[in-house]
């Protein structure tokens, strides 16, 4: 039996409430799911630096910068450009959701959510990029 490859999440929010929530809900749901966590961009570059992620889940509201402005560099760079993106927030305005559509970034997931949504949302992210690919 083949065993499936690990799939590596990063988590980027400054509340530690929120990262321990879903670190705690993938290590229960599978062996097969990494998540590594950042409380800013600061500390997200750092490791992505030296580690490839599947998948990036992003507040937006973070001291420093915007999760939407971090994010929209992602999709800049060559290396993340196709690298799901899902953007959490509590506080999106209308100027915000179109500065992220039209930066390419279409998976928000609006806070709270519940954890149904949350693996749902990150399902689809990853059906939708295995066929990208």
């Amino acid at each position: 039996m083949s065993k499936l490859p690990k799939i590596n999440i990063l988590v980027v929010d400054d509340d530690a409430k929120v990262r321990e929530l879903i670190q705690t809900f993938f290590s229960l749901k599978s062996e097969e799911i990494s998540c590594v966590m950042a409380s800013d961009a600061q500390q997200a570059v750092l490791k992505m630096s030296n580690q490839d992620f599947d998948l990036i889940l992003i507040d937006n509201v973070m001291p420093g910068r915007t999760g939407i402005d971090y994010a929209l560099s992602l999709r800049k760079s060559i290396k993340h450009s196709r690298t799901p993106i899902i953007l959490m927030s509590g506080a999106l305005q209308q100027d915000d959701v179109l500065k992220a559509m039209e930066g390419g970034l279409r998976d928000i997931l609006v806070k709270p959510f519940s954890l149904k949504q949350l693996s749902e949302k990150i399902t689809g992210c990853l059906k939708k990029n295995c066929k990208d690919h």
